[in-house]
């Protein structure tokens, strides 16, 4: 979808958010230069800093701190997603060779941890101590998401326990977006938190759907290869709802291949099929629709206009992922 035609000064402000980014690679002409500009201009949606800049908009109106935030948060993700595929050994991204099949691991390594100092280093000198606070709180969680999450592989979840991993290692990051947005355009407390807790279940509703579409398929348009978190060995929501709504043989079936250390097509298949059989598909959307559904009524302190229907409207008929999400 196209994020800018949502709001009117979103195109504008998106435009600077790019050439703050930028300047990350104009700045270093060698290797990590060419690399940076390999991982930050890719085709992500920048959804992130789009949910900063609203949520400034929200508040009073983005100021040039809630661009060099957006910026901050944007590249913040994509080292995230550097060191996510050394650590899912993916050889994609987006569609192209990720940096790990491009360099190796050690390079890859390397150049995550040079886009986090320079995220850092973004940051409005007069916002650093409680900006760099927020940032490495909401690190924190993210990484005790991913780090439950790998623990977790060939086991199966409580829907409970996935809902917690989603919204540390997904949540985290929309929450300190919609936050930081918030306060960046002089937001009150209460504002801030309630944008803070649309972004979290935002991002959760995301995570959600994006896992959904793992398994079920988008007819090749969600950028990643299909089935990969079932080849990582991920007890993802459909898998946690078809193993518990299929009876004991479906759960049983459904832990013989994820416990497998290889699947073949046919396992991949058969895992599809039951959760289609058991209509955990359809069900998981429902939990999709109900996280964008708290997500919207976090939105019920933040003042009528056009950044808050953006917002409502992100979270509802517009909602970025390259499918049209299924009727509630």
């Amino acid at each position: 979808m196209n994020l800018a035609a949502l709001h009117s000064r979103l195109p504008d402000l998106l435009a600077a958010v790019e050439a703050s980014i930028a300047r990350v690679w104009e700045e270093e002409r060698g290797f990590l230069g060419r690399a940076s500009r390999r991982a930050l201009s890719g085709r992500g949606k920048r959804l992130r800093p789009a949910v900063l800049l609203l949520s400034a908009e929200c508040a009073g109106g983005a100021t040039d701190r809630s661009i060099a935030l957006a910026a901050v948060a944007e590249i913040m993700h994509n080292a995230s997603l550097v060191h996510d595929d050394i650590v899912d050994d993916s050889s994609s991204r987006r569609g192209r060779r990720s940096a790990k099949a491009l360099w190796g691991n050690k390079v890859s390594v390397l150049l995550g941890d040079y886009l986090i100092a320079k995220a850092f280093g973004l940051i409005p000198a007069e916002d650093r101590a409680w900006v760099a606070q927020e940032m490495v709180e909401a690190a924190v969680r993210m990484c005790d998401g991913q780090i439950a999450e790998l623990r977790a592989a060939g086991r199966p979840l409580s829907e409970a326990r996935y809902i917690e991993i989603v919204r540390a290692k997904t949540g985290a990051l929309f929450s300190f977006c919609a936050r930081m947005g918030a306060e960046s355009a002089g937001a009150n407390p209460e504002m801030a938190q309630a944008l803070s807790r649309f972004g979290e279940s935002f991002g959760v509703a995301f995570q959600l759907a994006d896992d959904i579409l793992d398994l079920a398929g988008c007819d090749g348009k969600s950028g990643k290869p299909e089935a990969r978190d079932l080849h990582e060995r991920k007890f993802t929501l459909p898998l946690i709802l078809a193993a518990s709504l299929g009876g004991r043989a479906a759960r049983e079936e459904l832990l013989g291949i994820i416990s497998r250390n290889r699947l073949g097509l046919a396992q991949v298949r058969r895992a599809r099929r039951i959760a289609e059989a058991t209509q955990a598909v359809d069900k998981a959307w429902a939990r999709v629709h109900k996280w964008l559904g708290a997500a919207r009524a976090e939105l019920t302190p933040v003042p009528d206009g056009e950044a808050k229907q953006a917002l409502l409207l992100m979270a509802g008929e517009r909602f970025p992922l390259p499918v049209m999400l299924p009727h509630p």
